[in-house]
């Protein structure tokens, strides 16, 4: 896993270069888990706009790495086919917030989908985030984007040139 190699105090350096969010992998307080769940519900906190922010910078090779490294890391994420020439890159996530007693609040879990999708040398960027009212069966990212996808043809044609 690319987080325990980097180490907690370098990928805080690498968070706080890229402007993602407040750079904080410190853990759920006492269980020194910020490598495992830092980003997820825990001592990290990224907004959807922040999200985009840094996929821009990713996307238009703006961020202080190597452009080999921003070329890689690009090519990980997953490809989807939207409709009309569109294709989405973009990535998956969930997660359950804790309750006051530490527990997981499986009712109200997140999914999210963030990513880029290009058409004809068009770039958007997009994030987006949802939580649930109530347990679901299939994970919230998996949701998240296919609820992206499917609303895509409507959302690229409101938007201005």
């Amino acid at each position: 896993m690319v987080a325990h190699t980097l180490g907690e105090q370098q990928l805080a350096e690498y968070a706080l270069k890229f402007g993602f969010g407040n750079a904080d992998f410190s853990s759920d307080p006492g269980k020194h888990n910020g490598l495992n769940r830092g980003w997820i519900g825990s001592s990290l906190k990224v907004s959807p706009f922040e999200q985009t922010v840094f996929l821009r910078r990713l996307v238009m090779h703006q961020l202080p790495v190597s452009e080999r490294a921003m070329i890689e890391a690009s090519k990980i994420v997953e490809v989807s086919p939207v409709g009309d020439g569109w294709e989405a890159h973009g990535k998956t996530g969930a997660a359950y917030p804790q309750k006051p007693d530490g527990a997981l609040d499986e009712a109200r879990g997140f999914g999210w989908y963030v990513g880029w999708a290009v058409k004809d040398g068009r770039t958007l960027i997009f994030a987006r985030l949802s939580q649930d009212e109530r347990k679901e069966a299939s994970p919230g990212g998996i949701r998240a984007r296919d609820g992206l996808l499917e609303s895509w043809p409507m959302l690229v044609t409101s938007l201005p040139r």
